[in-house]
């Protein structure tokens, strides 16, 4: 009786976890401001191409879109040949839909919408392709190009699928030994 009423509780335990639903809100947003109002407000304008676009789900939380872009010219913020922004996946998240190969204008702020103090952007900000925003270039002048080369993709990929593959090596080992000396 008592194994069935533990597994009982553990059983709702998981099953409460699992179905708990995330938090959600609904995007609407104002009119964008003005590119002089955005300019002052953002951490970082650039323009570049996207040539990455990760998305991530989220335990308990909702899923994000890491883009690494390819920086073309900078007006404010890093001036790093490539930069990293995470943006909500959208259907009313605020996220924009980025497309790897797509040239944007990006005004970015730091933020803890999608995880850690990061860039974000969203589409509330000015943000769009780079087609559909050169109306900007008016206000914001010339940019800069990058002064900093980083690069952005080959960078610790490899260091959780290793951390992961010798923990599990240890609880496997642990086991085996366990059950060898049960023998």
């Amino acid at each position: 009786m008592k194994n069935i009423l533990l597994f009982s509780v553990i059983a709702v335990m998981i099953a409460g976890v699992v179905a708990w639903p995330a938090a959600a809100s609904a995007c609407s947003c104002e009119q964008p401001p003005g590119v002089a109002e955005e300019l002052k407000r953002s951490d970082a304008v650039f323009s570049g191409k996207a040539i990455l676009v990760d998305e991530k789900p989220v335990l308990f939380s909702a899923a994000t879109r890491s883009v690494v872009f390819q920086v073309a010219q900078v007006w404010k913020g890093p001036a790093h040949s490539q930069i990293k922004i995470k943006t909500g996946q959208g259907d009313g998240d605020c996220g924009i839909n980025f497309s790897a190969g797509q040239e944007y204008l990006v005004y970015a702020v730091k933020s803890e919408m999608y995880g850690a103090n990061e860039l974000t952007t969203i589409i509330c900000d000015r943000t769009a392709v780079l087609s559909q925003a050169q109306g900007d270039f008016a206000v914001l002048g010339e940019g800069q190009e990058p002064t900093e080369e980083v690069d952005l993709l080959s960078s610790n990929g490899w260091i959780l699928p290793l951390a992961g593959f010798i923990v599990f090596g240890i609880i496997a080992f642990a086991v085996y030994r366990k059950r060898k000396t049960i023998k």
